[in-house]
């Protein structure tokens, strides 16, 4: 039985932060979390909220044919 594509883009995601993290210290390893978090908060803010469903879905169809 194969593997569904989101379960393997979240596996793969898991292996990747576990060998970018494996012989790190504690203290890196926060370190490390809060420099992502900060990424992903500089992330969301230039995300612009949808308005509604219909219009994310018709925003995220475009996105994907491009």
């Amino acid at each position: 039985m194969s593997e569904p594509k989101p379960m393997k883009e979240i596996h793969d995601i898991r292996h990747r932060m576990y060998e970018e993290t494996k012989n790190m210290s504690n203290t890196e390893y926060i370190a490390y979390i809060q420099k992502k978090a900060k990424e992903c908060e500089e992330q969301i803010k230039k995300i612009k909220p949808a308005k509604d469903l219909k219009t994310f879905f018709a925003d995220l169809k475009k996105q994907q044919a491009s």
